[in-house]
């Protein structure tokens, strides 16, 4: 193939051949250019090389390449141009409760959450709110909405449900802040779940007095081969006593004396007593009550295995 002269130095050396009527200077990195008359009376370079066609083709793909890079680089450089930054939103998702739990007041979860876009130095609070049913109160709820404030941004807390809560449908507010007074919170609810204030038998009150009792729970019983489900509640313990008979006899007493006039008798059946505590089992008609002590030794070795101080606790149970 013949072609217009060109610069030297863009043809590779391997491929020329020379033609008739060409002049290079030793070392040049160009030709003489003439034109002569081609017999047709077109004008044509007088000089020229004879350059292999596989050469030719090379050329086209090497420029090809070269203007799909440039080609590349101008729409990386339009696309860097336009664009536009989006920060990332900031949310916080509660994962617990998920949705259709029933936990009773006195029993303890955990409340879990994750965020993006919250710096982990922000604290959480979390509040409650009932939903109807059952109807609510026209103004106000009946229990302080506040569940927790000034939470570390950690994803998970425990909850020990207060039985200040009426039994019903519930869902939990997260709201993440960086101080207080709080501006620009970022908020979310969880699912509804629901909250059962466990009921202990109404003969069990008034409550003995010289304990300070903690809320009710769901509890279930096994004695032998029989199972017992219902409402429980246990004592704040009263703490290094060295005469424990002291602590627990009145509280038995109390509770004898209550429990058999109202016309409950005593299942033998029922009771249970040792070094850790003891249990009066009381019956009447399809009803079970067990008024239990129990010890807690601060000293425990197998010579004094039952030495105090030691610390008592009181509970009550009512089947259901």
């Amino acid at each position: 193939m013949r072609i217009p002269i060109v610069p030297y130095e863009n043809i590779p050396r391997a491929a020329l051949t020379r033609g008739t009527e060409e002049s290079l200077a030793a070392g040049a990195a160009k030709v003489n250019r003439s034109f002569k008359v081609h017999n047709d009376g077109g004008y044509f370079m007088k000089n020229y090389y004879d350059i292999p066609m596989s050469t030719v083709r090379g050329r086209k793909a090497l420029w090809i390449v070269i203007v799909l890079i440039i080609v590349g680089l101008g729409a990386g450089l339009y696309a860097w141009m336009t664009y536009t930054y989006t920060p990332a939103v900031a949310a916080i998702i509660v994962v617990s409760p998920k949705g259709g739990e029933a936990w009773d007041a006195g029993s303890t979860h955990t409340i879990s959450w994750t965020t993006s876009g919250i710096p982990s130095s922000d604290k959480i609070s979390v509040t409650i709110r009932r939903i109807p049913p059952p109807p609510l109160q026209i103004e106000g709820q009946e229990f302080d909405p506040i569940v927790f404030t000034d939470l570390p941004n950690t994803g998970n807390a425990a909850w020990t449900i207060s039985d200040m809560y009426p039994s019903g449908t519930y869902v939990l507010g997260l709201n993440a802040y960086e101080s207080v007074p709080i501006t620009n919170e970022i908020s979310a609810e969880s699912a509804e779940f629901t909250l059962s204030r466990q009921t202990l038998s109404q003969v069990l009150y008034p409550l003995y007095s010289d304990a300070n009792w903690e809320v009710p729970k769901a509890e279930t019983v096994t004695i032998g081969t029989s199972t017992y489900s219902g409402a429980s509640v246990s004592s704040v313990p009263v703490t290094g006593t060295m005469d424990p008979g002291s602590i627990f006899t009145p509280f038995l007493n109390y509770y004898d004396s209550k429990l058999k006039a109202l016309g409950w008798k005593v299942d033998n059946y029922l009771a249970a007593g040792g070094h850790v505590g003891g249990q009066t089992g009381y019956r009447k008609a399809d009803g079970l009550i067990l008024v239990r002590f129990s010890f807690l030794y601060h000293t425990v070795a197998e010579a004094a295995p039952s030495e105090c101080p030691c610390d008592v606790t009181f509970s009550l149970f009512s089947e259901n």
